[in-house]
This record gives structure tokens, sequence and C-alpha cells, in this order.
């Protein structure tokens, strides 16, 4: 068994090993190589600092880690961790970050997070095992919106021209869905602002259509349900993932609006300076 960080890897090779890894899990994963390129791009992956633990040459585990800023730390976002079933029980997970830790620190990487789905009461020993803490608790919806109220008009403009408006963006995004993430990710997302009937912008969504995952989704005081009736005008049917459960205003008005909390997820973090 060797361990070696994943520059070298295609691609291909390590959604193979994902999907093969993820057979049978909480959620169905998708397993188009382009849709990887696109999620990875936005979670900021650096295989440099990504890892995978190889049994004859074949990739058999492995740790995709994102690299950015978060709360003032330089920070490796854990956006995948897998093993095929023919090689659990090795503890690989351990030894993968046994290796990966020395190298994360010397690139001056200050913490490690990850989000793990609750029921997956496995994986949490493993990573509390390893030294990592429940940080944040995230709510995850999908389905249909049944109530939408109110006259919307839906504008699809820049990215940089909703952040320039000033609308309402919470602090509590998850990696996946802050600022960074949308602007890295490229063309994957559609950005959408929502008028009233006196064509007010009253709020904001960023939607990704080969998914309809809706990674932010934001209106001013009295009129989230303006907003959604804009979101449903582009698709009847979302995702909305990482939902902080601080948030518990917004939490109703998802749940007053049609969508299910089907999963919940924990954001975990180990310090390393």
């Amino acid at each position: 068994m060797k361990i070696q960080d994943l520059k070298n890897t295609e691609l291909s090779e390590i959604v193979e090993c994902l999907v093969r890894a993820f057979d049978g899990y909480f959620v169905k994963m998708p397993d188009g190589v382009d849709y990887w390129h696109g999620r990875f791009k936005g979670a900021r992956v650096n295989y440099e600092l990504s890892f995978g633990a190889f049994d004859e040459g074949e990739l058999v585990a492995f740790i995709i880690n994102g690299i950015d800023t978060h709360d003032g730390k330089l920070a490796a976002f854990n956006t995948g961790t897998g093993v095929i079933e023919t090689h659990r029980g090795q503890q690989l997970v351990d030894k993968i970050y046994a290796h990966a830790l020395p190298k994360l620190q010397a690139a001056g990487v200050e913490k490690c997070m990850l989000d793990v789905i609750q029921a997956n009461a496995r994986a949490i020993r493993v990573y509390e095992r390893i030294g990592f803490s429940i940080k944040r608790n995230f709510l995850c919806f999908k389905g249909e919106i049944k109530v939408a109220e109110g006259v919307a008009t839906v504008e699809r403009v820049d990215f940089e021209e909703i952040t320039s408006r000033k609308n309402p963006v919470h602090p509590f995004y998850s990696w996946d869905d802050t600022n960074e993430a949308i602007r890295s990710a490229g063309g994957v997302y559609e950005n959408y602002v929502v008028k009233n009937a006196k064509q007010e912008v009253i709020g904001h969504f960023i939607f990704n259509p080969q998914n309809n995952y809706v990674a932010q989704l934001e209106a001013s005081a009295g009129n989230f349900s303006c907003l959604m009736n804009g979101i449903r005008q582009i698709a009847p049917s979302i995702r909305v993932n990482n939902v902080d459960e601080r948030r518990t205003e917004y939490v109703q008005q998802l749940l007053d609006s049609g969508l299910e909390n089907h999963i919940n997820q924990y954001e975990m973090e180990l310090l390393l300076k």
C-alpha cells in the first residue's frame, strides 16, 4: 500500500474510485467526470494537497482537499473521502490523514474542515479519532416549491453585480456555498436577482442548472415568498444544502415553501496551529 498526493492521478480515475466508494451511500453520487470537474473547481481543490492510497497502482482510498482562507485561517476542506469496499477495515482514512497532516502544515494550512452526514456514525467516529470535533449543525432541503406568493420578475445577472448590490448575504454559508466557491466554479452557476411588482430588487439566488441546486438564496425582510416565486419560475423543484440551524426563521421559511428537510450534516474541524 502506497500513500501519495493526487497531482499525477487522472480525474477519471479519482471519479471511478469515488463512485465505487460511495456505492449504497446515503445520497447517490453523480458519476460524470464533467460534473466532478466543476464540483472540485468550486471547492478549490488542490491535487498536490489531496491524497490517496494505492494498492498495486490502483487508487482504493482518497481524501480530496480544497484549499482557501476560512474565518481568517488557511483551511484544507475535505470535499470528499472514500474507501472502496474491498479495502475497508484497514483504517486507511487514519493512515491518509497521518500522511497528509504534516504536508498540510508545511504548506501553511492552519485547520482542516469537512462535512459529514449525521446518520453516518461510523465516519463521525473515524474523524473524531483523528482529532476532528463538531462545530456546526447543517440542515439540507429538497423538493417542489409549493407555496410562493407575490409578483416576481427574474433577471439573470453577473455574480459580481449581485455582490455589488449589497443584498443580504448571511455569514453562515458552508464551504461549498460561499462567494469564493461561486467565483471559483466559473460558469457552473447561473445568477439571478428577483424584483417585486414595483421592480425593486428584493433578493437573489445562485442556481446550478445541472442538478437544480441552489447555492445561495437571500431575500430582504418580508419578501421570502416573493423570492421563492422567482426561483420557481426557473426551477419548480430544488435542493438547498447546509443551512445553519441557527437561521431558524430562514429554515422555517424553506419548510413553509414546501421543501423537505431530508438529511442533516455536521461541519467538523481540526486545528493544526
